[in-house]
């Protein structure tokens, strides 16, 4: 051995016992094994928490002079397509219907909405093998209902078994407005749908505002909504808030996120046209703050 070596060796803080006065013993050994594992699982805990992400929120006024924001919707209701018609009327004066960009698919109403049972929200937990995508797959051969237009309603009352599937995403303007979903006649002028023809019970499959990220999860995904009256009525009061995610590797993901208060009527009033109709009444409004 090298003489630095020798020097080396000799170096220790902690002065070590001599041999010829320590006694080796089976305790002794356990209890160094004990302490060799505690010194390991500290070790484990502390690396864990020094990786683990942790999650800072950072609130500001919202300077984004962005004008409109995009919003995602895909639900299904008990009812004919034909019976039914989409808008959106926001505090500028702006009123659009959405009928013709966006999708509005016959789907089995029976399939849909198995669990018929009372209640204003209902979660589907229970029937996850029932989910919209699959019946969306079998809408495809099922017969297409007859336009409002085409036909009359007594022969669309006939299809009993007909709901509409509605998905699509518009530009709506960044103030607050009214999504809504009501039967012709109703709210609107057009050709008159018969009370007991409507049926509002519908699932959310979808609803977001900003880009779409099927991936994030929405207070209203997955909901099921059942109407016990057929001049039901179904108020989602919603506030939106602008959200920027940020990563540990500074990538950006800029959307909204919402709160949503519910509110179910079940006798609209179906003279009350300017106000609320019997349907489905998704009322919005923005937040000025931004969450980052």
């Amino acid at each position: 051995m090298s003489s630095w070596a020798r020097t080396l060796s000799r170096l220790d803080a902690f002065s070590k016992v001599d041999s010829t006065y320590q006694a080796r013993s089976s305790s002794g050994g356990f209890l160094s094994v004990v302490v060799l594992a505690a010194m390991l699982l500290m070790v484990a805990s502390e690396l864990r928490d020094f990786l683990r992400y942790r999650q800072t929120h950072e609130f500001a006024v919202d300077a984004d002079m962005q004008q409109t924001l995009q919003v995602n919707f895909a639900m299904t209701v008990a009812m004919p397509c034909a019976l039914m018609r989409v808008d959106v009327l926001d505090a500028s004066g702006t009123r659009r219907n959405l009928d013709r960009g966006i999708s509005m698919q016959s789907v089995s109403r029976r399939r849909t909405f198995a669990a018929t049972h009372g209640g204003r929200t209902d979660k589907l937990n229970d029937i996850a093998d029932m989910h919209v995508h699959d019946i969306i797959a079998e809408a495809g051969r099922s017969r297409r209902v007859p336009g409002v237009h085409d036909k009359s309603v007594a022969k669309i009352n006939k299809l009993d078994d007909a709901a509409c599937r509605i998905e699509g995403s518009a530009a709506i303007n960044k103030v607050a407005g009214l999504f809504h979903i009501t039967a012709h006649g109703h709210g609107y002028g057009g050709a008159y749908v018969p009370s007991h023809l409507m049926n509002f019970t519908h699932y959310i499959d979808e609803l977001s505002f900003g880009p779409l990220y099927p991936s994030l999860d929405n207070p209203l995904d997955n909901t099921l909504h059942m109407a016990d009256d057929h001049v039901a009525a179904f108020r989602y009061f919603i506030s939106v808030v602008p959200t920027t995610y940020i990563d540990a590797s500074a990538h950006r993901l800029s959307t909204s996120q919402y709160a949503v208060k519910q509110y179910y009527k079940p006798h609209a009033d179906l003279s009350d046209l300017d106000g609320k109709p019997p349907g489905i009444f998704l009322e919005y409004s923005f937040e000025p703050i931004a969450v980052t």
